[in-house]
C-alpha cells in the first residue's frame, strides 16, 4: 500500500498561501486559566484560528522588539568603540556612566 499524503502535507499542497501553515496552533493565555496543548492545524475552527493569529501576532512583536533591541545594544557597543571579542553590554554601560 502506497504512503497517503497526511492532512497537513495536503493542506499546504492545496494552496502556494499555505505552505508554511504550521502542524499545530498556539493560543493566547489569560492569567488562571489552564494551559491549553496545541492544536492541529487541521482540526482548528475559523474561530480558534483567528485566536492563533493573535498569538502568533503576539509573538512576532516581541522577536521583532528582541531583533530591534539587540540592533540598538550592537550599534551603542560599535559607538563605544568595540570590537568583535568585546563585551557590548559592558562597554555601552561604561560609555553611558552606569
Amino acid at each position: 500500500m502506497l504512503d497517503q499524503p497526511d492532512d497537513i502535507t495536503r493542506l499546504r499542497k492545496a494552496s502556494y498561501a499555505l505552505e508554511d501553515v504550521p502542524e499545530t496552533l498556539a493560543f493566547p493565555q489569560r492569567a488562571g486559566d489552564e494551559p491549553r496543548e496545541p492544536l492541529p492545524v487541521v482540526e482548528a475552527t475559523v474561530d480558534e484560528i483567528a485566536f492563533a493569529i493573535v498569538e502568533a501576532e503576539r509573538e512576532s512583536t516581541a522577536a521583532y522588539r528582541r531583533a530591534d533591541a539587540l540592533k540598538r545594544l550592537y550599534k551603542l557597543a560599535r559607538e563605544a568603540g568595540c570590537v568583535g571579542a568585546d563585551r557590548a553590554a559592558a562597554a555601552v554601560m561604561k560609555k553611558e556612566g552606569q
